[in-house]
């Protein structure tokens, strides 16, 4: 009896020592992340670098492997690639997708966001009302451009009249409406072709950020800079829930801790400073940068009002908070701003 009970101590103990044993507890999680990015683009170097803040925390066992330069997918893809599990993570340009994410649009407008670092943490404020548009993903965190300029390759524009005819990219719906209120052509361009359909002369100019233009090179194909607000660019960091989900706790808890609205101050602030660092790249090629005049901007301000009237008329007619998003996001930016 006593050398059974030795045994069935000894067989117990056996198991404890597996269960703690170090092959267990310093099992190695790696999640794919989607972008579609270049690898040089400031959203690629601070996914390497939160990469890296994750797995020192961690001591290695959680570990983001970065699949840029659309590698796993499309713009337009990055979404699904998510949702369906391909990827793990990824990087999602709404405006890629026109129409799937109509409330964050709202963002986009011009005029309404000053700066990124502004703009990131107040979309995080209206989380709540914005989440039904991401349905099938977990949502890390928002991000915002600062307010993106017009770039143009043969015409200096200083008014609105300038514009006229003029074939303009656009990154999504929202900037296509603006170019075409101020009577110019929108034209669908991948970020990653801008450069070809500049030399090509398909395309006069592109509504892009100082950083982008730097990122994809452009400085030696721009000749001009308009710097009124056309808007800001909006993303979303989203992430597959059966993969955060399959997570330990404590390294759930260190996603957690490192994305949200520290995530969005952080991400925020560093596209202000990458697009301040485009300027200068910008500058640095010769491009030369013109804002409009008095009249043109206090016309400009109709223009944009009008848009965003309609905007929110539309979202009312759908039957979505058109009106209280407005105000709701009105208020973050003010509040947002006010602390900044």
């Amino acid at each position: 009896m006593n050398t059974r009970r030795k045994f069935l101590g000894a067989a117990a103990a056996a198991a404890v020592t597996v269960l703690m044993s170090p092959a267990v507890a310093e099992q190695v999680y790696e999640l794919k992340v989607s972008s579609y990015l270049p690898p040089s683009h400031t959203i690629n170097r601070e996914i390497t670098r939160w990469a890296a803040d994750l797995k020192q925390k961690s001591n290695g066992r959680l570990i983001l492997k970065l699949f840029p330069s659309s590698q796993m997918g499309p713009v337009n893809r990055q979404f699904d690639l998510a949702r369906t599990g391909v990827a793990d993570i990824s990087y999602v340009l709404q405006g890629a997708t026109p129409g799937r994410f109509p409330l964050t649009e709202l963002a986009q407008y011009p005029t309404l966001i000053p700066n990124g670092k502004v703009g990131s943490q107040a979309l995080m404020d209206i989380k709540d009302l914005l989440e039904k548009e991401y349905t099938g993903v977990k949502v890390l965190y928002f991000m915002s451009t600062p307010p993106i300029p017009l770039l143009t390759s043969t015409k200096e524009i200083t008014t609105i009249g300038q514009m006229h005819g003029l074939r303009i990219r656009h990154p999504g719906t929202v900037y296509a409406s603006l170019i075409s209120a101020l009577g110019a052509t929108p034209v669908g361009v991948a970020p990653s072709e801008v450069a070809d359909a500049l030399n090509k002369g398909t395309i006069d100019g592109t509504l892009m950020s100082y950083e982008g233009a730097e990122s994809f090179q452009l400085g030696t194909d721009l000749k001009y800079a308009t710097a009124f607000n056309a808007g800001v660019v909006t993303f979303a960091m989203v992430m597959n829930p059966k993969s955060y989900a399959g997570l330990p706790a404590d390294l759930q808890k260190l996603i957690d801790e490192t994305t949200g609205n520290v995530g969005a101050k952080r991400v925020g602030t560093d596209s202000d400073e990458a697009d301040e660092r485009g300027l200068v790249y910008m500058r640095k090629h010769g491009v030369k940068v013109v804002s409009l005049g008095e009249a043109d901007s206090k016309a400009y301000e109709k223009i944009t009002s009008k848009l965003i009237n309609d905007k929110v008329a539309a979202l009312e007619e759908k039957g979505l908070p058109g009106k209280v998003a407005l105000q709701r996001l009105k208020e973050a930016i003010a509040a947002r701003a006010k602390g900044q």
